[in-house]
């Protein structure tokens, strides 16, 4: 695979997934954090995502295991933890550019939620020494990821609210990562939140794939500018679309 450097895309401070007061960008901020402080709680094999039941069975729920990579597939500079329930389902929120209880202007520009019932999705994060996160999610979807893509475009910037504080949110498409799946996407999104002199830019570079209703997403996000680092999000995704491939 070649690498995506064009792409432009810790101190724990408690053990529980925040909500943020400063909208979408500090909440990937607290994911981060969070990450970091709960490490050492999470060891051995968690629970998938889960959020309000979703009636999946345990044989879907073990396919999906499957289908996804565990810790182990992580760069030694990214160890990496498999989410717990909550934490997973914010995680979810935040990489599709919408965390709860935000309000989305204008409306029809919110974007689709991921999906975190028992047995639809396994969320994975690693952090570098650097503070720049990798996420794997893989999950289920009946939509083609055509319709992500078209959203996208659709709405290449809007503004969210949560506690009457905003952050402006742009995402654009980029050039698909070469992976052998029949429907790839890669996009970034730019979230600007705060108000001098207390301001946050986090930037999310995401690679998506899609094959026979599995959905993968690898992410890197960064902040301030940082580059993200390519050739880590690159192996990681191709990975992958590999396993999600091999069920």
């Amino acid at each position: 695979m070649t690498s995506v450097p064009r792409r432009p895309g810790v101190r724990p401070v408690r053990r529980s997934w925040m909500r943020s007061s400063v909208g979408v960008g500090a909440l990937a901020l607290c994911a981060m954090l969070t990450v970091a402080g709960c490490a050492d709680g999470v060891d051995g094999d968690p629970v998938a995502a889960s959020g309000a039941a979703s009636g999946s069975s345990d044989g879907s729920s073990a396919r999906l295991d499957r289908l996804s990579l565990t810790p182990s597939d992580f760069p030694a500079s990214y160890p990496a933890t498999r989410l717990r329930s909550e934490q997973a389902g914010q995680a979810l929120a935040d990489l599709s550019g919408h965390a709860p209880g935000t309000t989305v202007t204008p409306s029809e520009c919110e974007p689709p939620q991921i999906p975190s019932g028992d047995g639809e999705s396994v969320v994975l994060v690693g952090m570098s020494s650097t503070g720049g996160a990798l996420t794997v999610v893989t999950t289920t979807s009946q939509t083609p990821l055509s319709d992500l893509a078209d959203q996208i475009r659709r709405c290449g910037s809007y503004t969210t609210d949560i506690g009457g504080v905003t952050a402006q949110v742009s995402t654009e498409v980029l050039p698909p990562s070469p992976i052998d799946s029949p429907q790839s996407l890669a996009y970034r999104r730019v979230v600007r939140s705060g108000q001098s002199p207390v301001t946050l830019t986090q930037s999310t570079t995401v690679l998506a794939a899609q094959n026979d209703g599995v959905r993968v997403f690898a992410s890197y996000l960064s902040f301030s500018g940082s580059r993200p680092d390519g050739a880590a999000l690159d192996a990681i995704f191709t990975k992958a679309v590999q396993r999600s491939r091999s069920g």
